[in-house]
């Protein structure tokens, strides 16, 4: 909780500082433009780094920071338009002397990449930033891939620099957006599994080397290859890259011994255990199992659709976990009573469970691996129910009230 107080207040001062700044404002020569790098929390609003844009000029007393990671908590409905993907994020600056003291309170490593620019780009830069920071413009709307903090930098360096931008895509191995992720959650295996669940088919496309660049290590990266052809002159873009902060890797959490898909194999396997011994009271605690998670799978299935078609959200789109999930896993769930409805119900949930289990490796989009033996779980519980209902009345699952 001191944590999230204290973030919250760092970034009220990142919104509500008012700086001597303002588009007149003349950068000397000895001014510099630099991007920072911020490695990834503990906390999953920081799993993924940060990236922030640095101009200092001492001459002029300027060393500011410029983030375009902030929002604002005291937004109306807040947590609605969040989860909706409506909230407006915006541009934040403050001094760099209050920048580091957090990030290493939060252990978190800091680079920083001096880029090689004349005076002319130095100033269109820093213009451009103050620009973005007037009212009019300081808000835009969020997207994990295409509009983020770390995008916003790349785009304002790209589009205010003379010359061609040159990167070499052959020097790239194809990964999707997901496998990306993958690199900052598989100490994380659960948090991984959700959000795996949630993300639809738009995140298994390949990216190109700018795209790669949605995530902060990956601009890193990014700008330490671009080269800047200007007529017959070609140059690096980064002419130095410095560790302002170095993290400390011991305490760094380390990855769970039980994942998501352990976890589901093991209860497949109990699950299959429990129905060949087929003992009264274990068949009583496996109609509890049942109708627990049907019902849990139903509402997972609920809200895969509701961010799939209600919400802004692009990267939930299309999402094909919802062959394992689909939501009238929530009437089997509720609806104990036996009819030819149901009976029709868990007959279509298991078609398309059949779809998911079969074209596993076939699918396009990639699914998290517990969901193969929850798949199978739910597809042997359907089978026992429709079996039971159909052959041996005195065992349904779904009687007569």
């Amino acid at each position: 909780m001191d944590k999230f107080i204290h973030r919250l207040v760092l970034i009220l001062l990142f919104s509500i500082t008012t700086l001597n700044i303002n588009s007149a404002n003349k950068l000397s020569d000895q001014a510099t433009i630099s991007v920072l790098t911020c490695s990834e929390g503990e906390e999953l609003y920081s799993a993924f780094g940060h990236s922030a844009i640095r101009v200092c000029d001492k001459p002029k007393n300027i060393d500011y920071v410029f983030n375009y990671g902030t929002f604002n908590f005291n937004t109306p409905n807040f947590y609605l338009k969040f989860a909706n993907g409506k909230l407006n994020y915006m541009i934040s600056y403050g001094y760099f002397k209050r920048f580091l003291p957090e990030y290493f309170r939060e252990n978190r490593s800091v680079n920083e990449q001096i880029l090689n620019l004349n005076a002319n780009e130095k100033q269109r830069i820093f213009d451009a930033l103050v620009t973005n920071y007037k009212p009019e413009n300081r808000f835009y709307k969020y997207d994990f891939f295409y509009d983020n903090c770390a995008t916003r930098i790349y785009k304002i360096i790209s589009e205010n620099i003379d010359g061609e931008i040159v990167i070499d895509d052959n020097t790239k191995e194809q990964s999707s957006f997901r496998m990306y992720l993958h690199h900052y959650l598989e100490n994380s295996p659960w948090i991984e599994t959700g959000l795996n669940i949630l993300l639809g088919l738009p995140t298994d496309k390949n990216t190109t080397h700018v795209q790669s660049a949605f995530l902060p290590d990956f601009l890193m990266q990014l700008l330490d290859q671009v080269k800047v052809k200007d007529g017959n002159e070609i140059k690096k873009l980064v002419i130095s890259n410095t560790l302002l902060l170095e993290r400390d890797e011991n305490s760094i959490k380390q990855a769970s011994l039980i994942t998501p898909s352990i976890a589901f194999w093991l209860l497949l396997c109990i699950v299959i255990s429990m129905m060949l011994i087929n003992k009264a009271q274990l068949n009583k605690v496996l109609r509890v199992f049942d109708r627990t998670l049907f019902m849990v799978v139903g509402f997972i299935g609920l809200l895969l659709l509701y961010l799939w078609l209600i919400t802004d959200h692009q990267v939930t789109r299309y999402n094909l976990n919802i062959l394992w999930s689909f939501p009238t896993f929530l009437i089997i769930g509720i609806k104990l009573a036996h009819s030819k409805f149901i009976k029709l119900v868990m007959t279509l949930n298991l078609f398309l469970l059949v779809i998911f289990i079969v074209g596993w490796y076939i699918i396009p989009q990639s699914f998290p691996p517990a969901t193969l033996p929850l798949a199978i779980i739910l597809g042997i519980r359907v089978v026992f129910n429709l079996k039971s209902d159909f052959y041996h009345p005195k065992l349904a699952f779904f009687k007569e009230s």
